[in-house]
């Protein structure tokens, strides 16, 4: 396979998710290759053999061309791969749209690589992201208005205070951290400690069963789940008003929660007129809920609903950032900050890491035949085989393509086999469709192993022996485990 089809096959996917393309030019800038996302390659033959600076001048213009021209040269002259971010352009409807482009060299081919990905969507996201941020702050600034408005003469001048700080510290939650589960812990230690309930839960609506679900708590049973209308909790979601009950017992409704519960009241927690779950609180005996502990908690609820959603949509978009979009495995720019951090607890306290390198055995021949969207979910399958079998302390990565990549910290080359065999042995039994049609009726891999600091110095040398490995495993047999050892010759 040659280099450039080398590319052709790591990125071919990506351009297919991602609105990007792939084009490759000589060294005087005549495109010879080109990919584009929802483009058939017989509607951009047109493009092989033109110019790519003509082309770029045609679709933004002659100062964009003169900054794609520029980074290019860099690229060609240096011999370094140089970049463009948020290249800006206004396309023919009159919408501003965003690109980065990435230049790469490849002197042995006598090509250079050019990567276009739009980011439109994540720029429009980030001022989405702004502008929530704004009505975030106005809101906070109309919720201070408003506090400073109140009477304080019809409350005690203590328990003013403590809700106050109550409010403080909700508000004050989005700036401190936006993990889910700490943000839901620093909620209810605000309502309990400020406001004194000793009983308090929040429980998170899941869509997809209609339940809600305890999350967070204080004073209540794990493992919660009241389907959406059922409870005093359900009620409240269903219908998004604020339920009340002085006593429990005299309710039907009731789904016991907290063991000293007398009263409880249950506030629904509303983003953009969906509810996204509830706080429940129960009071005790000690404790009897008044007029203002209500208005109250229906004042905290909308903040509480705001900074649980902020942390919601940060945690998906984080997901995503280091999530290969097909197979669900890390993606292989997390794989290099994941392997790089590794390798320095490896070296600092001398430990061992292992690397496995994972390719697919004959699949362009498994795609000819059963096309690409079985290829895709077959690339799923075998993903899920691969992290199924590793262990919870490794890490599987979609290396690029039909390529994987299994990173295994503190263990040694004999284990690193073991694991190895076992995924390789749990992908050729597994019962793929028309794997009959493969080369020895079955879909299989190849793996190569490599470890540090036994085969391996750095980084570098750990991946280029581990992918040696595999080359040899590739050139062998197929459907094997080969281990690097300097002291042969894998190649």
């Amino acid at each position: 396979m040659s280099q450039i089809s080398l590319y052709t096959s790591m990125l071919t996917m990506a351009i297919d998710t991602l609105p990007s393309a792939f084009i490759a030019t000589d060294m005087l800038g005549n495109i010879t290759h080109a990919y584009i996302s929802k483009q058939s390659q017989h509607k951009l033959q047109y493009l092989l053999g033109q110019n790519f600076f003509r082309i770029s001048r045609l679709l933004f213009g002659l100062d964009g061309a003169k900054q794609i021209m520029a980074s290019w040269q860099q690229c060609v002259t240096a011999q370094i791969p140089s970049e463009i971010n948020r290249f800006e352009h206004t396309t023919v409807h009159g919408l501003a749209e965003y690109l980065d482009w990435r230049f790469a060299v490849q002197p042995n081919i006598g090509k250079i690589i050019i990567y276009i990905r739009s980011t439109t969507e994540s720029v429009l996201i980030d001022e989405e992201f702004v502008c929530f941020t704004e009505q975030h702050e106005s809101v906070n600034r109309e919720l201070c208005i408003a506090i400073s408005n109140l009477d304080f003469h019809l409350m005690d001048l203590e328990q003013a205070r403590k809700k106050l700080a109550a409010l403080y510290r909700v508000t004050a939650i989005a700036q401190k951290t936006v993990n889910e589960h700490e943000v839901l812990e620093e909620i209810l230690d605000g309502i309990t400690r400020e406001l004194g309930f000793t009983n308090a839960a929040i429980l998170l609506l899941d869509e997809v069963t209609q339940e809600l679900t305890i999350r967070a708590h204080r004073g209540y049973p794990e493992g919660i789940r009241i389907p959406l209308g059922k409870g005093i909790t359900g009620y409240a979601a269903l219908h998004r008003e604020l339920v009340y009950v002085p006593d429990v017992t005299n309710d039907v409704r009731y789904i016991p929660g907290a063991a000293s519960g007398v009263s409880e009241v249950a506030v629904p927690l509303i983003v953009d007129d969906r509810v996204i779950g509830i706080l429940d609180v129960e009071s005790s005996q000690e404790k009897i809920l008044q007029g203002y502990d209500l208005d109250m908690l229906r004042s905290l609820a909308s903040q509480i609903a705001m900074t649980i959603e902020h942390a919601t949509h940060v945690c998906k978009v984080e997901v995503q950032a280091i999530t290969d979009g097909m197979t669900g495995l890390f993606n292989y720019r997390h794989f290099q900050t994941i392997l790089e951090r590794e390798y320095k607890r490896a070296s600092r306290y001398n430990r061992t890491i292992s690397l496995v390198m994972i390719d697919i055995d004959h699949f362009k021949k498994y795609n000819d035949t059963n096309g690409h969207l079985q290829g895709d979910e077959t690339l799923r399958n075998v993903a899920a085989l691969i992290k199924n079998t590793c262990r919870d302390v490794d890490f599987a990565v979609r290396y690029g393509g039909e390529e994987f990549a299994v990173l295994l910290p503190e263990t040694s080359v004999e284990e690193a086999l073991v694991i190895a065999e076992r995924i390789r042995t749990s992908i050729a039994e597994y019962p793929f469709v028309n794997r009959e049609k493969q080369p020895n009726q079955c879909l299989t891999i190849s793996l190569g192993v490599a470890s540090y600091p036994a085969d391996a110095t750095s980084i570098i040398e750990l991946i280029d022996h581990a992918d040696a490995a595999l080359y040899q495993a590739k050139r062998s047999t197929r459907n094997c485990v080969c281990l690097y050892r300097r002291c042969t010759n894998p190649l």
